[in-house]
């Protein structure tokens, strides 16, 4: 956080405690920067969408079937596949290194919301976790991420609720 934080941040912080050594703060809502990572995501995975409805369609046109089935063959586990689509193989290569990993998107999503939010108990002191890194975020057990990921989903959704109510207060009659 910038020196500037502390302007948005008024009251009384409240906290998602990880453990007894570990927490996130909650500011009720994503931040910015959380929020265009994951729009930064979701660009990728509609480019990813984009190019593999543009194969599809080459590879119909070249198999005289129609995008549906295309798909299907796109998709398919058969043995059938690799055959089928041999002349592809490059094409559906280049496409895999599009593929946006949930994972990957994820482990981003946490090492940020640390970077962030992060504190964790440095003798009897609560230190910020400015240097939180990919590394960190993957030694994280996994109970602990079902965890944060309840968290994000919780911050996310106080920020969708308010504005819902906003849109109530609006349309309700004077």
């Amino acid at each position: 956080m910038s020196k500037y934080s502390d302007f948005f941040l008024i009251g009384s912080p409240e906290y998602c405690e990880l453990n007894e050594r570990m927490r996130l703060r909650s500011f009720g809502s994503w931040l910015a920067e959380e929020v265009w990572c994951r729009e930064k995501q979701n660009k990728k995975r509609a480019q990813f969408t984009l190019e593999l409805i543009r194969l599809a369609g080459k590879i119909a046109k070249a198999k005289g079937i129609d995008e549906d089935a295309a798909f299907e063959l796109l998709q398919s586990g058969s043995d059938d596949r690799a055959e089928a689509l041999a002349e592809f193989t490059e094409e559906m290569e280049q496409l895999m290194v599009l593929s946006p990993s949930g994972k990957d998107q994820f482990e981003e999503l946490v090492t940020l919301f640390f970077k962030n939010r992060g504190e964790v108990m440095d003798g009897k002191k609560w230190v910020a976790t400015k240097d939180w890194d990919v590394e960190d975020t993957r030694k994280l057990p996994a109970n602990m991420l079902t965890i944060i990921d309840k968290f994000m989903s919780d911050e996310e959704g106080t920020e969708a609720m308010e504005k819902e109510q906003d849109e109530e207060d609006e349309e309700a009659p004077k």
